[in-house]
């Protein structure tokens, strides 16, 4: 899959399961995408979570979404950047993310932490191909 199917994936299967590294061990969870566009796959996960501190910790991450009816997997690996901008934490909250509106309104939009995989490796595997190698290509 090149980088614009990959994305176009995403969108039709915004779920992922995120691993991260906690203390030389992985650590895995579900995220929904909250934006996926050109310039990448962006998150948004509160300041007091685990998962905001082990990425500020180790940004290496990777992604596995999943599409049951087509039996394609896409895994998304790479390292995640931290975004401190305002209008892009208004613009989750208020298009995406609506349920997150009252704590933005209570405690102010600190409380969120916006991360970005722009860039990385992914790997499409699908149920069709059987013991066949999986695709890998650059994100």
């Amino acid at each position: 899959m090149t980088r614009d199917q990959v994305l176009e994936f995403v969108k039709a299967n915004p779920a992922s399961f995120m691993a991260t590294v906690d203390g030389g061990k992985p650590r895995v969870r579900a995220m929904h995408t909250a934006l996926v566009e050109p310039v990448g796959l962006t998150f948004c996960t509160g300041v007091n979570k685990d998962v905001h501190q082990q990425l500020a910790a180790n940004p290496s991450v990777e992604l596995a979404y999943w599409d049951p009816k087509a039996g394609v997997q896409v895994r998304v690996r790479g390292e995640m950047q931290q975004l401190r901008d305002l209008d892009l934490k208004k613009r989750i909250v208020n298009e995406v993310f609506t349920f997150l509106k009252p704590v933005a309104e209570q405690f102010g939009y600190d409380v969120l932490s916006v991360f970005r995989l722009a860039k990385g490796t992914s790997i499409v595997w699908r149920a069709a191909q059987g013991m066949a190698p999986m695709e890998v290509a650059e994100f």
